[in-house]
């Protein structure tokens, strides 16, 4: 069977509601919450690796305790993530098989370029920090010992060609181990196979509905078979996924109405992600302090966030949200084999205690890792587009498509060039 003969039809979704498109303001908030999530990512392993735990502290003022608060989210920063990209990739692919512009070649290109030409520098840049501060700071055992805070790992045992390939076709934490200290990148198996597994579901889904039972049948087995290959310690993360589909769904057919109600819904909303948020931060908390709990919640808290638009200043907002969101897939891929070295060359032995002057320290380094990412994203990340033009050339088409097919898919993918 060709890919062509694997082409969704979708005619049962014809007359079916678009995707409701982002508005300017709905737009910048997302992208402020990526850049929030990236950021609260960066300074929790910045905090871990500088500073001493809380339970060690000396002399825990206000500002420390608000410092190792707010520090203290980096994984359901990374939940939020799975959120937003639930809500826009399967918005996305649910546009185009209702326009009728799906393409898997076309699909493919746009997933791989948007995660490879972060991932590809950002394993090289790791690899050059990792193997560099092994060899000048090898006294202090920060890459032959496991690190304090961050499990059993040693960094220079996944030094290796092995881990290096693992991680380039995210098989990491499923086949072979992170490469080097990139820790972080362990969620970035889970992204590509959420790619992987919700295309060929609502594929196979389709086919089932139109009786096109050879079409249906190998697509469920291919369905079937990714959730098997993935489904520990990867596909638990795909319900929380999920919830960002269910939210676009939601937000395509409903408006919340403005202002004691709006108001009043995101009280609600917010209150409940803060009881997660609360839940995961204690111990025997239960279903409360769950990842999926915390991503259902946090769903039902963006779709009122989703509903506000300023009057005053939209178009500042806009310009300050999607700069700070533009290099904030770099900043996640990048920052701490880069922190680690900074790391093993400014505190060799033992963690900080947070006092004035090793926060204004931490604030510096923060900056400068902040400074290096997006650096690094003005050459990488920032030209995504280009890239992904160029592969469309010179991969070659299975098929001929028809003009509203080659329309269609064209606006889906403009649409979709940020996420």
């Amino acid at each position: 069977m060709s890919l062509e003969e694997l082409r969704p039809r979708t005619q049962f979704l014809e007359g079916s509601r678009l995707p409701r498109s982002l508005s300017r303001a709905a737009s910048a908030h997302l992208d402020l919450i990526r850049a929030v999530a990236a950021w609260l990512v960066m300074w929790g392993h910045l905090r871990n690796l500088f500073f001493v735990d809380f339970e060690n502290v000396e002399h825990g003022s206000r500002l420390v305790k608000v410092v190792y608060l707010l520090t203290g989210f980096g994984h359901q920063a990374v939940v939020v993530f799975f959120v937003l990209s639930g809500f826009l990739i399967s918005g996305t692919i649910i546009k185009r098989f209702v326009s009728g512009g799906w393409s898997w070649r076309g699909y493919a290109i746009d997933r791989l370029t948007r995660l490879y030409v972060v991932l590809i520098p950002g394993l090289l840049f790791g690899l050059l920090w990792d193997k560099t501060g092994s060899a000048i700071f090898a006294s202090t055992g920060l890459y032959s010992q496991p690190l304090a805070g961050f499990g059993s790992s040693i960094v220079q045992s996944r030094i290796s060609f092995r881990a290096f390939v693992g991680t380039l076709a995210f098989l990491q934490t499923l086949a072979s181990p992170v490469f080097g200290s990139n820790g972080p990148l362990w969620s970035l198996a889970n992204e590509f196979w959420y790619y992987a597994l919700f295309p060929v579901g609502l594929a196979a889904l389709v086919a089932w509905t139109k009786r096109r039972i050879r079409q249906a049948v190998l697509l469920s087995v291919l369905a079937m078979a990714i959730a098997e290959f993935v489904k520990t310690p990867i596909l638990p993360g795909f319900l929380v996924w999920m919830a960002g589909c269910a939210l676009i769904v939601v937000y395509s057919r409903f408006d919340l109405r403005k202002g004691f109600w709006l108001i009043t819904y995101l009280l609600i909303a917010s209150t409940a992600v803060f009881a997660c948020l609360v839940a995961s931060r204690t111990r025997n908390s239960g279903a409360l302090a769950s990842d999926i709990a915390l991503g259902v919640t946090f769903s039902v808290f963006l779709f009122g966030i989703l509903q506000i638009e300023p009057r005053r200043h939209q178009e500042s907002y806009a310009k300050v949200a999607h700069l700070l969101a533009a290099f904030s897939y770099s900043l996640y891929v990048l920052h701490f084999p880069l922190l680690l070295f900074v790391r093993a060359w400014l505190v060799p032995s033992l963690r900080w205690q947070p006092n004035i002057p090793h926060l204004f320290c931490g604030l510096m380094i923060g900056t400068v890792t902040l400074l290096f990412a997006w650096s690094v994203s003005i050459f990488t990340e920032k030209k995504t587009a280009t890239v992904r033009a160029w592969i469309d050339g010179v991969v070659p088409r299975y098929a001929k498509a028809s003009a509203g097919q080659q329309t269609a898919y064209a606006t889906g993918r403009a649409g979709a060039l940020k996420s």
